[in-house]
């Protein structure tokens, strides 16, 4: 069986031991989900009828689960390798266990999470967050950024840069002004972090008013005392002492985002390229599953390139009163991001118009204006500002003929591009190719709160 071709169960959404009842039970829901009739299309009708004539026959089902994966079937995903020849005597493989979902420990390499609590009721698997099994990263050393544990370097370096100053200070200070006058200066230092540290008490501005003014006449009282050239570089030195204490201020918020990040982003999860599940959250439209399984299949290998990472079935943000976007597939690498709906549209061509909907013969059609550029929109307000975000619709064929397939004489609008699925996948990894080979988990952690689950 090839690695892009759907699962006959998993389309049906039977388990690989259901009995002939069941598979026709099944097949009825189908039938009913995807006719022409109801929103569907005729090659995933035909596609589901292929799928039922070879399971509801014992002599065709058991010839073609001989050719299937010999994986696990636990739980039935696309991987975006092919998969081997199958082996006419092919050796039992060791199922899921308690070990899976943790770190490499098999011969073939390959880090699994462990599918066993994820189960038949789709609840997500323990191990590496919303990850998915599949074969592991490339061997390149991987960069990160930013990295883990940076913001205690950065604190760090706060307070190397404060003490220095005050120790300036110190020396600068005027002979003619106690020395105890200092402690106005020393005073914020130590008082701000402490008091960012207590959420009841950075909320209290006549505590932060309290802090700035004693500093303010600390250093006031200081330079009032100093003259000549040396009030200039007095001056320098409190301008500088007053930034290091707006960097301890801010320090606790720091290492609490700091620490945040690298929870959700943990290092055994950068160790996959592929997240969630493709079509999580489309319970009852099964057409649409199918769709986001095949596109993922297509996509899922661009998982080759370094610092790629592909996560499947989010939501975009959209404002209140707005029916949020369903996103099949997001690309990321570096400081790009590619957002990708996947679509099965007939043959025919296709168009952008000026509102970033598309059009068949100059006209609009049920599904055309498929919400892309309201999703690019507002995954912008999410991610970093530096990120760049472009949006990609993947039109799969209505049929298998190759006559069959969607054109594109203009594919591209602003930041906007559509085509068939090769061409997108070859467009995103010419486009995410001149980005560097980095993963910004911020961009993954900024991710997070979207996600669809299975």
């Amino acid at each position: 069986m090839r690695s892009d071709q759907p699962d006959y169960y998993e389309l049906l959404g039977v388990e690989r031991t259901a009995e002939p009842e069941e598979i026709t039970r099944a097949y009825r829901r189908a039938m009913r989900a995807v006719h022409p009739d109801a929103s569907g299309t005729s090659g995933l009708f035909r596609l589901v009828k292929t799928a039922y004539d070879t399971l509801k026959d014992p002599a065709s089902r058991a010839a073609y689960d001989a050719r299937g994966r010999t994986a696990p079937p636990e739980p039935p995903r696309p991987r975006p390798e092919p998969d081997p020849a199958p082996d006419p005597d092919p050796e039992p493989q060791q199922g899921p266990g308690p070990g899976q979902g943790q770190a490499p420990g098999q011969e073939n390499g390959r880090r699994q999470e462990g599918a066993k609590s994820g189960g038949p009721t789709g609840t997500p698997p323990p191990g590496p967050s919303f990850t998915k099994p599949q074969a592991p990263a490339p061997a390149s050393a991987l960069r990160v950024r930013p990295r883990f544990g940076s913001h205690w370097i950065r604190v760090a370096a706060v307070a190397v840069w404060t003490v220095a100053f005050l120790v300036a200070v110190y020396v600068l200070w005027p002979a003619g002004l106690p020395i105890g006058f200092l402690l106005l200066l020393a005073f914020p230092l130590v008082a701000m972090p402490l008091i960012a540290l207590e959420s009841t008490l950075r909320s209290l501005s006549w505590l932060w008013a309290v802090c700035v003014l004693t500093f303010a006449a600390g250093a006031a009282l200081a330079a009032a005392e100093t003259g000549g050239r040396a009030f200039w570089t007095l001056c320098g030195v409190l301008v500088g002492l007053a930034v290091g204490g707006a960097g301890l201020a801010a320090a606790p918020h720091l290492v609490r985002k700091g620490r945040e990040l690298d929870r959700l982003i943990a290092p055994d999860s950068l160790e996959y390229q592929i997240f969630n599940v493709p079509g999580a959250g489309l319970d009852g439209n099964l057409a649409r599953q199918v769709v986001a399984r095949e596109s993922a299949a297509g996509l899922e290998r661009l998982a080759h390139l370094d610092g790629v990472r592909i996560v499947h079935a989010l939501t975009a943000p959209q404002p209140p009163g707005r029916a949020p976007h369903y996103v099949e597939h997001v690309v990321l690498r570096g400081d790009r991001l590619a957002v990708v709906m996947a679509r099965r549209w007939p043959a025919g061509s296709y168009a952008w118009t000026s509102k970033g909907a598309l059009t068949t013969l100059g006209r609009p059609f049920p599904g055309g204006d498929t919400g892309i550029g309201a999703a690019v929109k507002e995954i912008r307000k999410v991610v970093p500002r530096r990120v760049r975000v472009r949006g990609f619709v993947a039109v799969l064929p209505d049929d298998q003929a190759p006559s069959s397939r969607a054109r594109f004489p203009e594919p591209e609008y602003g930041d906007l591009l559509a085509g068939d699925l090769d061409q997108v996948r070859e467009r995103i990894a010419a486009w995410l190719g001149e980005g560097d080979p980095v993963v910004d988990r911020r961009v993954l952690a900024a991710l997070l709160p979207h996600l669809r689950r299975p």
